[in-house]
């Protein structure tokens, strides 16, 4: 795994530097292969379900998908977590369902029932257990099978609504409501598709959306060309956007703190996530100086071991504060830390619909009442 995830790095690395160094093209080069098989079975998959030959399942209740057309991430999680909140605000019961990378098992699995948690980490996956942890009253399963795991959801918690988290790609399962997010620091994962770029599928696949969420859209982006790009591939789907705000600041204890105790504070942070540009440009705007911000891979497992490297660090930099993000943050209470190390917090983040929020507001009544009726 630590080969796996060490290559992954690389790689990424690549993608960021191809226009400054020759090694990085090469490599990107030598991928480039593995990208076109990839893409003639993302094509022949499409296609597959297109013309109705590999079977659509469906569930008796009305089903949310937010999902994205690049690996990574996009602000999935946060948007989920708003969705959800609007729903459980009109009185339905509502189960967020992810894969549960990561986690224990890939078999359908009550993370939380709304109320109490009946599994943890390492079992559970981070963002299930985040998720959970951040909504009252929602609940979230995580399983291979979404469709499987929407019927538990429905038959041992008597949920009215399912949020697909990760869905757009999921086409086994049918959705009333196809949600997806284009980070706008990086709407086309470099023009590629995997592996030498981050496409999952290429951009024509945005036509299937129901509505696309701009999200990051406070981030120094030309908007008006991220909008004619998608009218160019999705001429007819709404477009809104978004921004992350950052909450405040949270102990490995669970106490909180402050957004202000970052300002004019030497700072090393490290994040295993899919952006992680966006997470130390929030803490520069937030008034940190950050000195080092060591990145980890998307999902990485944290021991003990790599928080001693971390505080170590942060020492030889004079830093008076750790910084990570809250899905880090989840896998680090049950490990042991030095207690001469700075402090270390999580930073919480939510998302804002900043343009766009009555048109959300419509197409949820407009499934919902079609649910009713």
């Amino acid at each position: 795994m630590k080969a796996a995830e060490a290559l992954s790095a690389w790689t990424l690395h690549c993608m960021r530097t191809s226009q400054a160094h020759w090694s990085a093209r090469v490599w990107l080069a030598l991928l480039r292969p593995a990208s076109l098989i990839y893409r003639g079975l993302v094509v022949l998959r499409t296609a597959l379900f297109a013309y109705g030959l590999t079977g659509v399942r469906r569930l008796p209740v009305p089903v949310l998908s937010v999902g994205n057309l690049v690996a990574g991430g996009s602000g999935k999680t946060p948007f989920v977590e708003m969705l959800a909140t609007r729903l459980r605000e009109r009185s339905r019961r509502v189960a967020i369902v992810l894969r549960g990378y990561r986690g224990g098992s890939n078999k359908p699995m009550i993370i939380c029932d709304g109320r109490r948690f009946l599994c943890e980490p390492p079992m559970a996956a981070d963002e299930a257990y985040l998720l959970g942890r951040h909504l009252s009253g929602v609940a979230v399963l995580t399983g291979a099978d979404r469709y499987l795991v929407g019927q538990r959801a429905l038959q041992e918690l008597q949920c009215e609504i399912i949020v697909l988290d990760d869905g757009f790609q999921h086409l086994w399962l049918h959705r009333d409501l196809d949600i997806v997010l284009v980070d706008a620091t990086n709407p086309f994962g470099y023009g590629r598709m995997l592996p030498s770029g981050l496409l999952r599928e290429r951009p024509e696949a945005l036509a299937r959306a129901d509505l696309l969420v701009v999200t990051h859209a406070d981030r120094g982006a030309d908007l008006d060309q991220i909008r004619r790009d998608l009218r160019r591939y999705a001429p007819a789907v709404p477009i809104i956007l978004a921004v992350h705000r950052p909450l405040g600041l949270i102990a490995l204890n669970g106490d909180a703190q402050p957004l202000p105790r970052l300002d004019g504070e030497r700072v090393v942070a490290f994040s295993g996530i899919g952006n992680p540009e966006s997470f130390e440009a929030t803490l520069v705007r937030l008034g940190a100086t950050v000195v080092v911000h060591q990145m980890f891979p998307d999902h990485h497992r944290y021991s003990s071991v790599d928080l001693e490297a971390i505080s170590a660090v942060a020492k030889r930099a004079d830093a008076s504060v750790i910084i990570t993000t809250e899905k880090d943050l989840i896998k680090l209470v049950r490990l042991e830390r030095g207690t001469s190390a700075p402090p270390m917090y999580a930073l919480s983040i939510g998302l804002e619909l900043v343009e766009g929020a009555a048109t959300l507001e419509r197409m949820l009544d407009a499934v919902l009442g079609a649910s009713s009726s």
